[in-house]
């Protein structure tokens, strides 16, 4: 490799980020190459392992009611109709647009390939060269960039701590005079599985001339209207919105069909209007490649079976993650989810202690994510686990027993099993 490049790499790996690059070299549990799957079981070299890495949260990667509309689809329109959305595209996009709008109960809604594609897009077309962003601490990254590139355009960043919402008026008084004013958060935390205080958010965004624009990516298709005892996720699975029956005064929402739809698409949920103001002023919409044909069509194919379907899978996705939830608390891991969604992060609080824990999932056949410093604040480290309903009974055994045998190791080092105080851990900003 030319020297300067390496430089340039040496230069960097004295960031935070080289804690990362550290874990990759030292844990089987990054940058594992799969060679097969079965259900919810993936293989790697000649070892079988039960997968609570997927975020598949509904199973429908692996329908094959699903998989069988692909072909007819491809024959149709090709593997790839790679024109930029500006220019055209395949009417599949129009259809799967008006079935999102009808389950989401909006006007109209914009597809484009990436939540992450939609942020950079949409943020910095909306607040333009002066707005003022409003950023929750625990939000997703891909919020806070998009935030970045609209703060490079002139616009203004201010963060403020999860749930703290004093503070967010505070600022919002600040900036009353302001015409453009945008509240960024998650619907479902992607670390926690916890709902946004949505009907708080709404009233102060109502009372402040603001808009609140919620990133969804992994509760659509899981959260949705309407929730029951039996059903706490609520029915259709048509998002956090819907989940607390509201509607969509100050709200821009946003979903991600790649979690529970397993689809490389993504969707804003709008007027027509500001479909058409997106179109001409989100540079993604004519600067990006277009989705796949199979995604577009797995979309459609999705939504459909989400209609007759869907809430039995949820039924028993939720009865899945309750059980496992109970399992590892049962243990004494600390898991922050107060929804039962199926993200079940177990804190570590160590990057040694979570590299040691890797280890002992991989030698008993479970595969999750890691969440080393800085994916995650210091001191925050966690175990993250996402249930699909395509996981079994068995599988759930299998992780609670493995889960048995790192509490096993947490002991013999005196490791706490809860974390302290956020003071204490050190939290950066975003």
């Amino acid at each position: 490799m030319n020297s300067t490049l390496n430089r340039i790499i040496d230069a960097n790996m004295a960031g935070q980020r080289s804690i990362i690059h550290e874990v990759l070299k030292t844990s089987p549990m990054f940058d594992a190459e799969a060679l097969e799957i079965k259900g919810r079981q993936i293989r790697f070299g000649d070892r079988w392992f039960s997968d609570f890495a997927s975020c598949n949260y509904l199973g429908f990667d692996l329908e094959t009611d699903i998989i069988e509309t692909v072909e007819p689809a491809l024959k149709k329109w090709g593997i790839h109709p790679s024109w930029c959305r500006l220019v055209a595209s395949p009417s599949l996009y129009t259809q799967a647009e008006e079935a999102l709008a009808a389950l989401l109960n909006v006007e109209d809604t914009l597809i484009l390939p990436t939540v992450t594609l939609i942020h950079i897009g949409v943020i910095p077309a909306l607040v333009g060269n002066d707005g003022v962003m409003f950023l929750d601490k625990a939000a997703h990254m891909t919020l806070y960039e998009a935030a970045k590139i609209a703060r490079d355009s002139g616009a203004s960043l201010k963060t403020f701590a999860h749930t703290n919402h004093e503070a967010l008026e505070a600022a919002l008084r600040e900036h009353k005079n302001n015409p453009r004013k945008l509240i960024l958060v998650d619907g479902t935390y992607s670390m926690t599985g916890n709902y946004v205080d949505l009907p708080r958010l709404v009233a102060l965004a109502k009372q402040y001339d603001a808009v609140v624009l919620i990133d969804d990516a992994h509760g659509f298709g899981v959260v949705g209207e309407k929730p029951t005892p039996d059903l706490p996720y609520g029915f259709k699975g048509n998002g956090v919105v819907q989940h607390f029956g509201m509607d969509y005064d100050n709200v821009l929402y946003v979903g991600g069909l790649s979690k529970a739809y397993s689809s490389l698409a993504a969707f804003v949920a709008c007027s027509k209007r500001m479909k058409s103001f997106l179109k001409a002023y989100a540079t993604p919409y004519d600067l990006s490649g277009p989705c796949p044909t199979a995604s577009l069509q797995t979309v459609l194919a999705g939504l459909a079976l989400n209609e007759h379907h869907g809430d039995g899978v949820r039924r028993n996705l939720h009865r899945l993650t309750r059980n496992a939830l109970h399992g590892l608390r049962e243990l004494g891991f600390h898991i922050d989810n107060n929804t039962g969604f199926p993200i079940l992060s177990a804190w570590v609080g160590d990057t040694d202690h979570l590299i040691q824990a890797a280890r002992i999932l991989w030698e008993n056949g479970i595969l999750i994510t890691l969440a080393p410093y800085p994916m995650v604040r210091k001191g925050d480290e966690t175990l993250r686990i996402t249930v699909t309903a395509a996981n079994t009974d068995e599988d759930v055994k299998r992780l609670v027993r493995a889960f048995g045998k790192i509490r096993e190791y947490l002991d013999s080092k005196g490791a706490p099993l809860c974390p302290g105080t956020a003071a204490d851990r050190g939290i950066l900003l975003p």
